[in-house]
């Protein structure tokens, strides 16, 4: 070999080694293991305790966005003064991950209702509603707290979850919900695993929720330097700001942000007055949120909403009483979002034929070296933990074909919510009042299932009660960091895993401390949390019903429709109208920020057609400093307010 080629091979050589994925490292692991405690416990004081900030009910958890920035500042003063221990921004990243994953577990929509809601039978049981012979026969005693005294505690608090008996009443129903809880994020990591690779690297999708973190990890210096950005985030902060003092001190006006319109004020009469709760906001950091969704997206999401909007009014002009819930919003979008995870199942189809020739040794196997296990585990731990999870619900007295029907609605539910996060990056996602037992309830009755069905119905209720804050959605959003940072998808699984598990301990100890300590009976989330799925269960069992068919026409016309527009998006680059518009045009979410994406969208479509890239690029921090400047701020009243046990101003929720 010639030294030119000695030469050459040398310095592809030492490329190969600069491009090398690394691993996710030992002290980004330690970092996010010791702040996920203090998290747990901010997010469960703001959100469920005090009702000052809400950050698990969209898709950027603001708590963990504010902490990485700070973080992010705190590591440009190490890069100068110290420059071995500053992270680099893989490191950041991964913090993001395992920040945002601990912070699904403790969210608004999972630990927050389960842990509650497990007390609140024995609690509420009493001869006038009849529960001790209704309600609590049909329930496993391992299950649920079954020691009064100590349920009493926790609704009313004044008391402390550090003693033995509260410790031991608690035991059996913890034992048994950490391995429910852990086999189903094991089922759900499982199956993001298998859709990584087409939808990192062959679709490409855009991943929209991910682009403030890494601006902020991989681009801080270039923010921190840009006027735009700091004037974008002086407005959000000045706004925020003035309307904490002004919700402490009512005597200063408060600028018009949240509700700054009602159509309740001037919608009075039928049939406009079935759209009274249509309300305007102008939430900053929406609007910078928005600004990163696709166009198309963010015209389906307010193009939808009024046609939903549409359907009440016209509803109410007919006057059709005879079907209660028409038009059947949540079954629709049920039937939206299956239908767009059946789609996520199509698009991937000639990957899945890969994975089934690489599992079978089949001629054209896949490469998996850089997958985060190989397809032949991650396929068989998918089926294993939906079969463990089946288990899991016979045991507490469910039919199995109920339980089947029901688990394959909800992983189908989770890769609908992960596609449509990865693909268009919706700012909220709820999906409130739809889980698989209503579709299950709907097409059956409840007149025609066991009592012991049922039951096991509501007790998975805390898992099922709305999907904003979705495992799925943020593991498959942490392969694609791992991708861009050049990290191995294998440690960041495990950075993932260990996350869920520090986590879910953080969370339970967060809320049982919190709980006993301030009790949930009379406060604005606590008492809900608690009794909503008890209350529809002694519904059930007082007053059966026979199948709503009408209801389940109306689910699979909302599915087939759902896919007659995906249908066309494949067929037509002109077609605007998106599925995912359509899944959430109903939802308590889009109720909130559909003004706000309407501004976002004008406000790109106007930038795009007239400036082009270079000014769609030159305006970006902008949109940066909306999102960073009322999270800062929004942060800062939620820890005031928690701190001083006040009520503070809301910047969101």
């Amino acid at each position: 070999m010639g030294n030119l080629e000695k030469t050459l091979a040398a310095e592809k050589t030492k490329t190969e080694i600069q491009e090398a994925p690394r691993i996710v490292t030992f002290r980004a692991i330690c970092l996010s293991c010791a702040l996920i405690p203090v998290l747990a416990m901010w997010v469960v004081q703001s959100e469920l305790i005090w009702y000052t900030g809400h950050s698990t009910a969209i898709s950027l958890f603001f708590h963990v966005t504010t902490v990485i920035f700070v973080i992010s500042l705190i590591n440009l003063l190490l890069k100068r003064w110290f420059p071995r221990a500053a992270l680099w921004p893989g490191e950041l990243l991964t913090m993001y991950v395992m920040l945002s994953v601990a912070g699904t577990l403790c969210s608004h929509d999972f630990l927050q209702v389960i842990i509650p809601m497990l007390s609140f039978p024995i609690f509420a049981a009493n001869s006038v509603n009849r529960w001790p012979d209704l309600i609590l026969p049909n329930l496993p005693s391992w299950a649920i707290l079954s020691n009064k005294p100590v349920a009493i505690q926790m609704a009313c608090g004044n008391a402390s979850f550090y003693n033995m008996e509260v410790l031991a009443a608690w035991f059996k129903p913890l034992l048994f919900w950490t391995v429910f809880i852990l086999l189903l994020m094991w089922g759900l990591s499982c199956l993001m695993s298998i859709f990584r690779q087409p939808w990192t690297e062959k679709e490409r999708l855009s991943f929209p929720i991910i682009q403030i973190p890494l601006f902020i990890t991989t681009r801080l210096t270039e923010l921190l330097r840009n006027k735009l950005f700091w004037i974008a985030f002086g407005i959000a902060m000045a706004i925020d700001v003035w309307n904490g003092f002004s919700h402490l001190y009512p005597v200063m006006p408060e600028i018009p942000i949240v509700q700054a319109f009602q159509f309740r004020d001037y919608f009075v009469e039928r049939p406009w007055n079935a759209i009274q709760s249509t309300e305007i906001n102008l939430y900053p950091f929406v609007i910078g949120l928005a600004f990163f969704l696709p166009t198309d997206l963010a015209f389906s999401c307010w193009f939808f909403f009024m046609f939903y909007k549409m359907q009440l009014v016209i509803t109410s002009a007919l006057g059709i009483h005879e079907l209660p819930g028409f038009p059947f919003p949540h079954e629709q979008a049920a039937g939206g979002y299956l239908a767009i995870g059946l789609l996520a199942i199509w698009l991937a189809r000639r990957h899945l034929a890969g994975i089934y020739r690489t599992i079978f040794n089949k001629p054209g196997a896949l490469d998996e070296s850089r997958e985060p296990m190989r397809y032949r585990t991650a396929v068989l731990g998918l089926f294993v933990s939906f079969g463990l999870l089946i288990l899991c619900g016979v045991a507490l007295g469910a039919g199995v074909i109920s339980m089947v029907v029901f688990f394959m609605i909800f992983f189908l539910y989770a890769l609908a919510i992960a596609r449509m996060r990865a693909e268009l990056g919706p700012p909220a996602h709820d999906l409130h009042n739809a889980g698989p037992e209503l579709l299950i309830n709907n097409a059956i009755g409840t007149a025609n299932q066991s009592k012991g069905t049922l039951s096991t119905f509501s007790l998975f209720f805390g898992f099922n009660r709305a999907y904003r804050a979705h495992y799925a959605a943020h593991a498959t959003e942490g392969f694609k960091i791992a991708q861009l940072s050049k990290i191995t998808s294998r440690s960041m699984l495990v950075a993932m895993l260990v996350s869920i598990v520090v986590g879910f301990f953080s969370a339970v100890w967060a809320l049982m401390h919190s709980l006993y300590l301030h009790g949930y009976s009379g406060r604005a989330a606590g008492s809900a949390f608690a009794s909503e799925a008890w209350v529809r269960l002694e519904s059930w069992l007082s007053f059966p019903e026979e199948p709503r068919v009408a209801a389940t026409v109306a689910t699979i016309g909302g599915g087939l429709f759902a896919l007659f527009l995906g249908s066309m998006r494949m067929k037509f680059t002109w077609w605007l109208w998106h599925p995912v518009g359509y899944a959430t045009c109903s939802s308590w979410s889009m109720e909130k920020l559909w003004a706000c994406i309407f501004i976002a969208w004008i406000i790109k479509l106007f930038i795009t057609r007239y400036g082009g890239a270079k000014a769609y690029k030159k305006v970006i921090p902008f949109f940066v400093g909306l999102v960073l400047g009322e999270f800062v701020t929004g942060s800062i009243w939620c820890i005031w307010g928690a701190i001083t046990k006040t009520e503070v101003y809301h910047f969101w929720g």
